[in-house]
């Protein structure tokens, strides 16, 4: 059998001043669901590409990580090169944009969940450098 796709103009308020109160109120619960389901899905989708990208953006490299404690020791001894200090400094950069990128995305997901960041950093079981076990 052919399909056929007609385009009608419809006045949708007409429409629904025509319906009886049950009619009226069942339509509404449709609709509600509708929205329900469809906000339901754009947030655990959001969430989901947010945890996405916390997994893969926020951690240096682990060759960069072990390099930056490397250069820290060094640092802190005071025996670094001076293109060991111009490396590490570049490292520091880096591990703080990935920070600031860290805390962005958990805002995001806490402001999805109606949340503080605190408590979705304690959901996530994220911990604050130096406070690692």
């Amino acid at each position: 059998m052919q399909k056929v796709q007609v385009q009608a103009e419809v006045d949708l308020k007409s429409m629904l001043s025509q319906l009886g109160t049950q009619d009226l109120e069942e339509f509404l619960r449709e609709i509600k669901g509708l929205l329900t389901r469809r906000q339901t899905k754009d947030v655990k989708a959001k969430e989901k590409a947010l945890l996405q990208r916390l997994n893969e953006e926020c951690a240096l490299p682990a060759a960069h990580w072990q390099q930056f404690q490397l250069l820290s020791e060094k640092m802190q001894a005071l025996v670094a090169t001076p293109a060991e200090q111009e490396t590490f400094f570049k490292l520091v950069k880096e591990e703080e944009t990935v920070r600031l990128l860290r805390i962005k995305l958990l805002g995001e997901m806490a402001q999805l969940r109606g949340i503080s960041l605190p408590e979705m950093a304690a959901e996530l079981g994220i911990k604050a450098p130096g406070h690692a076990d």
